[in-house]
C-alpha cells in the first residue's frame, strides 16, 4: 500500500450515496463500493439513501444491512431528488470527511483514496471530480459537451465560484463545510452541486480542487442507439427545470442575499 493512502486508514470517513431506480445493479455497486473502502479504510460508514422508499432498489439495499457492518440505509418514501437525499443522507453521517457519490457508480470509488490524498496535501476544503479537468477520461457526447460550456459560461458570469464543472456526482467535504452551507441549501434536485458549491464559496470555503476523473456515461448501455435515444430524452426533461433552479440561485445571492442570512438550527427538508 502507497504510504500517502496508509494515512488515511484511520480517518473517520462517511460515503453518501443516492440510488433511485436502481434495483438491477444495487448489489454489485455497494460490493464494489464496500470492497474499494474496506482495502484503505478502518473507520468508514457507507449511507445508502434509497430516493423512493416504495421501489424495489431499497428492499435491494435492505438485504444488504446484514452482509456489510457498515452500511447504513435510509428511506423517506417517495422520490425527492438526489439533493434531499444527499442531505437526508447526512444527517446521519458522523464521519469527518464525507463524499457524496452517484449510485450508478458510473464514477469508480476507487477515486476516494485519491481525492483524499489531494486533499490533505494541499490543504483544501473540497474536492470536486471534474470532466473539464485536462488528466480527466470521458467518453462525453457532444451535446452534452456544448450545453456544459454553456453551463459553465452563465454560472461564472453570474456566481463566484472559480469551478469549470460542478455537476459531476463525486465530491469530498471536510464535514465542516456541509454543517455551515447544507441548512442554506434549498435545491432538491437539478442544480443542488452548483448551488451548495456556491453557498460554501460565499461562507469563506474558496479552497476548491478540481480533479480529474475518468468516466463513460455509455458504460451501462447495451446499444448505442438506445444510448443516445436515452440520453436525448433525459437531456430534454432536465434541462429547463435545471435552468430555472440555476436562475434561482442567482436570485437568491444576488437579490435576496439569502446565503448570508443565519439560517434557523437544522435542516428543512421541504423547502422548495
Amino acid at each position: 500500500m502507497s504510504p500517502i493512502f496508509d494515512l488515511h486508514k484511520d480517518k473517520n470517513l462517511s460515503v453518501i450515496v443516492p440510488f433511485y431506480k436502481e434495483a438491477g445493479r444495487v448489489k454489485e455497486n455497494i460490493g464494489m463500493l464496500e470492497k474499494e473502502l474496506s482495502q484503505y479504510f478502518s473507520n468508514y460508514e457507507i449511507i445508502a439513501v434509497a430516493d423512493n422508499g416504495k421501489d424495489e432498489t431499497y428492499q435491494k439495499i435492505l438485504d444488504l444491512e446484514n452482509v456489510y457492518p457498515n452500511l447504513k440505509v435510509c428511506e423517506y418514501g417517495s422520490n425527492q431528488g438526489k439533493g434531499f437525499a444527499l442531505k437526508y443522507g447526512f444527517e446521519k453521517s458522523r464521519g469527518a470527511y464525507v463524499i457524496f457519490i452517484d449510485g450508478d457508480l458510473n464514477l469508480h470509488p476507487k477515486d476516494i483514496k485519491v481525492f483524499l490524498g489531494l486533499m490533505d496535501i494541499y490543504d483544501i476544503d473540497i474536492v470536486i471530480g471534474s470532466k473539464r479537468h485536462p488528466q480527466s477520461e470521458i467518453y462525453y457526447p457532444l451535446l452534452r459537451r456544448v450545453l456544459s460550456r454553456g453551463y459553465q459560461l452563465l454560472t461564472r458570469a453570474f456566481l463566484d465560484v472559480n469551478v469549470k464543472d460542478t455537476q459531476v456526482g463525486l465530491k469530498l467535504f471536510k464535514r465542516q463545510v456541509l454543517e455551515d452551507s447544507l441548512p442554506r441549501v434549498l435545491v432538491k434536485k437539478y442544480a443542488f452541486d452548483l448551488e451548495l458549491l456556491t453557498v460554501a464559496n460565499r461562507l469563506g470555503y474558496k479552497k476548491i480542487l478540481e480533479a480529474p476523473i475518468k468516466l463513460n456515461y455509455s458504460n451501462s448501455a447495451q446499444d448505442d442507439k438506445i444510448f443516445w435515444l436515452k440520453d436525448l430524452i433525459h437531456i430534454s426533461k432536465v434541462t429547463w427545470p435545471m435552468l430555472v433552479d440555476t436562475l434561482a440561485i442567482i436570485y437568491r445571492l444576488r437579490i435576496l442575499k439569502h446565503y448570508d442570512k443565519i439560517p434557523a438550527k437544522g435542516f428543512n427538508h421541504y423547502s422548495s
